[in-house]
């Protein structure tokens, strides 16, 4: 018989270990990642644990957000790609949906589930407007993974050596120095942010998600004469690396940031012990996407699920192209970075992508 129970602090070392060996984890599973929504943002998790007796076999992170004007919200999981529910049986799998789906109606509320899985699919089986997360497998080692690479691959890489960017990576720690590099990453993401025209996370938000990661994150960063020019955040779990943030400042692209940041980012995966490495969410055959294929990275289908009134819903098509958004972020892209900085980490709490 599965039980579906509560969990709290106490079980985070039981709810680890049993996402690290799934296969079908990602980090964002991890117990630390509500742990950096309440630390940043104030939202509380709920983790629903499945068990057979006293063995846990199925876990879900349900993050309760709480919207003004809105009321709350339920998400597995915010700001991330993928944290539906894990186990290792579909009977398992259906109750924890069950599970967070009762939860969200006692309080009326919406909830949203974000599935994924590592199926591998033909890119000819693409229509071009699906929601896919890239993936690549890893080689043994970097000197592999750089071989595995196609010849213009290895020489944009070298082109970014040879206009003399250098790259470092860290973890966190409880020093100045540290606070230094968090500041300079969030320098470049925050520049990139506004001119995508789109609020920016607060830095607290990724201090705390490295902080509660520990040596499951690092951080990735690109300069040019001291001057950081590109930066990224990579989480671990298992033998999976996944890639939420990456940003470059658009001043020094001609310099080829982005190819020595990747580069950084993956070797780093591959020495931390990764075989897969999630370069994130794509819609498929555009821009980034592109971007992603050319490192050997393969499409995977994401599959969210929406319910309401405990109903699942239909699958609605996001208006990208709507007025009031492209005027929202016309305007947006033209206010002062200062400005920007204050009002976004208040407005991008409450967006659960």
């Amino acid at each position: 018989m599965i039980e579906i129970k509560r969990l709290n602090d106490t079980h985070q070392a039981i709810w680890d270990n049993y996402v690290d060996q799934c296969d079908e984890a990602t980090p964002y599973h991890r117990f630390a990642w509500g742990q950096a929504v309440k630390a940043s943002y104030g939202f509380d998790t709920h983790y629903l644990g499945a068990f057979e007796g006293d063995k846990l076999v199925g876990v879900l992170p349900l993050v309760e957000m709480k919207i003004p004007l809105k009321g709350n919200s339920y998400v597995a999981a915010p700001y991330c790609d993928a944290a539906g529910p894990l186990a290792e049986s579909q009977s398992v799998v259906d109750a924890l949906r069950t599970a967070a789906v009762e939860v969200s109606t006692d309080t009326n509320s919406p909830l949203e589930i974000r599935n994924a899985s590592n199926v591998i699919i033909a890119p000819e089986k693409l229509i071009g407007s699906e929601k896919v997360r890239m993936l690549l497998n890893l080689e043994a080692d970097a000197e592999q993974q750089m071989a595995a690479f196609k010849s213009k691959l290895r020489s944009q890489i070298r082109k970014a050596e040879k206009n003399g960017l250098n790259a470092g990576v860290f973890r966190f720690e409880s020093s100045a120095k540290f606070e230094e590099k968090l500041a300079q990453f969030y320098e470049v993401i925050s520049l990139n942010m506004r001119s995508l025209g789109s609020p920016v996370h607060s830095k607290e938000w990724f201090k705390q998600v490295l902080k509660n990661y520990q040596d499951k994150a690092y951080l990735a960063l690109v300069y040019s004469d001291n001057v950081a020019v590109g930066g990224g955040i990579v989480l671990l779990n298992g033998n999976a690396a996944s890639i939420p943030w990456a940003s470059t400042k658009s001043d020094y692209n001609r310099l080829a940031p982005n190819m020595l940041l990747y580069w950084t980012v993956i070797s780093e995966a591959i020495n931390s012990g990764a075989s897969t490495f999630d370069f994130g969410r794509s819609t498929a055959f555009e821009g980034t996407y592109n971007f992603k294929k050319q490192w050997g990275a393969s499409p995977s289908y994401l599959d969210w699920q929406s319910y309401k009134d405990g109903t699942e819903q239909p699958e609605s098509a996001e208006s990208k192209n709507g007025k009031l958004r492209q005027l929202v972020e016309a305007i947006w892209k033209k206010l002062p970075l200062g400005l920007v900085n204050a009002l976004g980490p208040k407005i991008r709490k409450y967006v659960s992508l």
